[in-house]
């Protein structure tokens, strides 16, 4: 931008608009781009001809000319001169060549590679890149030190690949009449294309009058604006929905059609918990009409019973219904008020509300198929599934759909997939004894059973989940309790903040981030992780680089267009040509050219695979995807933008139509059973530490470890995001610290008044807050829209950098006050808890130290000293 260049209104400014995609949330909302004559990107608007946004665009979006320009941006490769790390040390850097800084790289790298490949940590976050995002495998590396999966969805993606072999989910707009949001702000300021979905779900409520219902401990936008907001005890909303199914079983209020046709509810289970099967493997239901076992295949499911006890082959079995009928016993609307604190009446009401708005019967005549017709969908995401016991609490939410039959119905629970790739791609297909094959992984492959293990954070031992990177810690503090016989010594990071996003104490991350022999870090701006790097490798920005890709599209599908608005600013690279340059350097070129086409899937038309030998560039592969999709050219997508429509019905309605439903997950018995063989047989040290009961092949109401803590921890601490701040670095924004800062939720500890009574608080009155890991510091908020059992931190106060002027400095982050053990990590997925317990501690002033600009693992250190009191 011209130094001291006019600024007028967009409306006098001559220019062309360009059509794009948005990067400033991992989802893909259309966009257009007002470019100046005189090369200004000075405007940006959602794209009225992509139906997924409908031109409708969240504050980020526009708040991406911001990025763009911002003054902080790296602007050239660097390397650091000051050989002190640490959260407030100056790295001092210095430029250096883009080819000093890329032999500098690969050299280091190859050093570790040919040492151990293990001994590096990636961290790689471009969600709308997953060809970059899979790189370490082309050096045979499946490490992982990045939280996108754990911190956001890593018991949500298995369970929903389970469910609907799909990666995420959401109620359909089209026809849903009562939506029930838990945890997560979907169609109104969070989740699945933000902006989009508040266009849609605005349209149901106006043109259906759909009735919208948010259970949360907080007032958040969702609940303000939904037809009842239902505040909950944190971490306990699996109860919720298991009372709710308890009283939809109990009243007859289920879609026996649905259990009976389209899952294995009615699947005769044995003893040990895996289906009764006849030599040849076929499993067996109980035939009403003749009152004796026959094979899934032989008989009408009409006649296939649901509730009961019957002997097979001299072995007493149950349908999988009523196994889950057992379950539900001891899940009382009561029993389930006194977990949650939602009165037992509450419970029963919506019990009822949602299985009469499902119209259980009702049928609907869609592009030539008749369907069924469930215009009610219970949705749900981070704050409602984030715990230790995430892979049950997920498959909970799915029952109360699957009880009413609105699992990928019209109007009810949708399976929402990461890219379909090609026009015809059906996410789809057959697996054993009639039932959909299960696809728990699709953020690429697991590590199998190995011990010593092959990862430093352990994902040999979770082969349903997704990466848990918190343990990289847990491991770091004692390798050899768990088996490791290497040491990380590189980190190669990009687009991704692990310092910020990782839960546990900074002041561990960073004796962590200390032991590491070298640092280089891929990034736009300065944030909490650059400080620590050896090097920085500079990358475009969305406004002056190409992709083309669809992230989790909740109703349309096709491909989106990122376009450059402008030249690069600066001396940087896209993230292909900084990952393809490293890998002709570290000669792995070929290897990394067969990922992209793998990941991406180009052998579906092999014209289309990327050759080996030879770089390709951002443009390049951002064509090829376009092609894969709907064979047509880069200018076709430059002039449009996009080839987004609505979602095909037959892909989006039923996809699994003639197959069955996982009710009960068998799996969930088999693999830990496979898994406890393994560590018994490798004499693993820690195997007594695994938790195998985590694994359930139907949801129970085991209450999760956060409940367990001393009782001197009297509040639950809970942190939350809203829209400008979710799914995105953005609080260094200008535009986006406007809208956060005048927001007084966004500025302080929320106590409820008479919880703030009870512990004596008044609002600005300065707290310590203590979790049993770790501390923080704040002011106390008050409003009637928390839980009275819940202190709530918003997500803007959890900086803990002060990079940018203006980014307040709040005390503390939140994740320093949560756990980072096995005991807390649900052995099935990962998924660690993120939820704890807290207690409150008055304070006349702020600690002297942080009064005097310090950081709060400053005054830790002082606290630590001979001769002070208190510790972290």
């Amino acid at each position: 931008m011209a130094t001291g260049a006019r600024y007028v209104q967009n409306s006098l400014k001559g220019g062309k608009w360009i059509p794009s995609t948005c990067k400033m949330c991992l989802h893909t909302c259309g966009t257009l781009m007002h470019v100046t004559d005189d090369g200004v990107v000075n405007k940006i608007e959602g794209n009225p001809t992509n139906p997924s946004n409908n031109g409708k665009l969240c504050p980020k979006g526009n708040s991406a000319i911001m990025r763009h320009y911002d003054p902080k941006r790296f602007k050239q490769p660097m390397k650091r001169t000051n050989p002190k790390k640490g959260p407030n040390e100056d790295p001092m850097w210095e430029p250096i060549s883009w080819d000093e800084a890329l032999d500098w790289v690969a050299d280091e790298l190859n050093k570790t590679i040919a040492d151990d490949p293990r001994k590096i940590l990636p961290s790689l976050e471009d969600f709308q890149k997953m060809n970059v995002w899979n790189w370490p495998l082309a050096f045979g590396n499946q490490n992982s030190f990045q939280s996108g999966g754990t911190m956001c969805g890593g018991a949500y993606h298995p369970v929903n690949g389970y469910i609907h072999a799909a990666f995420a989910v959401t109620n359909d707009a089209n026809y849903c009449k009562y939506w029930i949001n838990d945890g997560t702000g979907d169609g109104f300021s969070s989740h699945l294309h933000a902006a989009a979905q508040s266009n849609w779900v605005a349209d149901a409520r106006v043109k259906r009058g759909m009735r919208c219902v948010t259970i949360e401990p907080r007032l958040s936008i969702s609940a303000a604006k939904s037809e009842e907001w239902i505040p909950i005890r944190p971490a306990t909303d699996r109860h919720f929905a298991l009372g709710l199914c308890h009283v939809m079983v109990k009243e007859g209020r289920c879609d026996y059609e649905f259990l009976r046709k389209d899952t294995n509810a009615p699947y005769l289970v044995a003893p040990d918990g895996t289906f009764k099967r006849n030599a040849d493997g076929k499993i067996y239901v109980w035939d009403t009409q003749t009152g004796s076992p026959a094979l899934w295949d032989e008989i009408d499911h009409t006649r296939m019973a649901l509730e009961g006890t019957y002997t097979v082959e001299g072995t007493e079995c149950k349908p999988a219904f009523q196994k889950f009928m057992d379950i539900l016993e001891d899940c009382t609307p009561e029993k389930m008020s006194e977990v949650t604190t939602v009165p037992a009446d509450t419970i029963v009401r919506i019990a009822r509300e949602f299985s009469d708005a499902a119209e259980i019967g009702a049928t609907i005549d869609i592009d030539g198929r008749t369907l069924p017709f469930r215009p009610a969908g219970y949705n749900y995401y981070r704050g409602a599934q984030g715990h230790k016991h995430g892979f049950q609490t997920n498959h909970a939410f799915k029952m109360v759909n699957m009880l009413v039959g609105s699992i990928d119905t019209p109007g009810g629970l949708m399976g929402a997939t990461l890219d379909d790739q090609w026009v015809d791609n059906n996410r789809v297909s057959a697996g054993e004894n009639g039932m959909m094959e299960p696809k728990p992984h699709q953020l690429g492959p697991l590590p199998p059973f190995a011990y010593p293990p092959t990862t430093f954070h352990l994902l040999n031992y979770f082969p349903v989940g997704l990466h848990p990177p918190h343990l990289n810690l847990l491991v770091h503090e004692n390798p050899e309790y768990f088996g490791v016989d290497f040491k990380p010594d590189v980190m190669f990071i990009l687009h991704s903040n692990p310092l910020w996003a990782m839960q546990g104490p900074r002041d561990k991350w960073f004796e962590f981030m200390e032991s590491m022999r070298f640092i280089v870090v891929s990034d736009i701006i300065p944030t909490e992780t650059t400080r620590w790097a050896d090097v920085i490798l500079p990358s475009h920005d969305a406004l002056e680089s190409w992709n083309m890709t669809m992230i989790e599209p909740p109703h349309t599908e096709g491909m989106c267009l990122r376009q450059p608005a402008t030249d690069p600013l600066y001396d940087t690279k896209s993230e292909e040509d900084i990952v393809t340059e490293l890998s002709e350097r570290m000669g792995i070129l070929d290897q990394y050219n067969e990922i992209v086409n793998i990941v991406s899937g180009f052998h579906h038309k092999p014209e289309l695979a990327l050759q080996p030998g030879k770089k390709y560039s951002d443009k390049e592969i951002a064509e090829r995807k376009g092609l894969l999709w709907n064979d047509q050219p880069l200018e076709w997508y430059q002039e449009r933008g996009h080839a987004v429509t609505p979602r095909r019905p037959d892909k989006w309605y039923r996809p699994w139509d003639g197959l069955r439903l996982h009710f009960y997950i068998e799996d969930m018995v088999t693999i830990p059973r496979d898994l406890k063989q393994k560590m018994e047989e490798a004499d693993v040290p820690f195997r007594h530490e695994w938790h195998f009961d985590d694994y359930q092949p139907l949801p129970t109401a085991v209450l999760d470890p956060v409940h367990e803590e001393p009782p001197e921890y009297d509040l639950y601490g809970m942190f939350f995001k809203d829209i400008q701040i979710n799914f995105g670095e953005s609080l260094s924004n200008p535009w986006i610290k406007d809208i956060v800062y005048r927001d007084p939720v966004h500025i302080a500890l929320i106590l409820n008044p008479k919880t703030a009574e009870k512990q004596g608080l008044e609002s600005g009155d300065i707290v310590q807050v203590d979790s049993p890991y770790g501390r923080i510091y704040g002011r106390i908020g008050v409003t009637e829209g928390m839980h009275p059992d819940a202190l709530g931190v918003s997500n803007s106060l959890s900086r803990i950098k002060v990079t940018h002027g203006g980014v307040p400095h709040a005390g503390g982050h939140f994740n320093d006050l949560l756990p980072y053990d096995l005991r807390n990590t649900d052995a099935v997925t990962g998924q660690p808890e993120t939820v704890c317990k807290v207690k409150l501690t008055k304070l006349d002033d702020w600690p002297e130290p942080l009064k005097q600009g310090k950081t709060v693992y400053e005054l830790v250190d002082e606290l630590k000293r001979p001769g002070k009191t208190g510790s972290h």
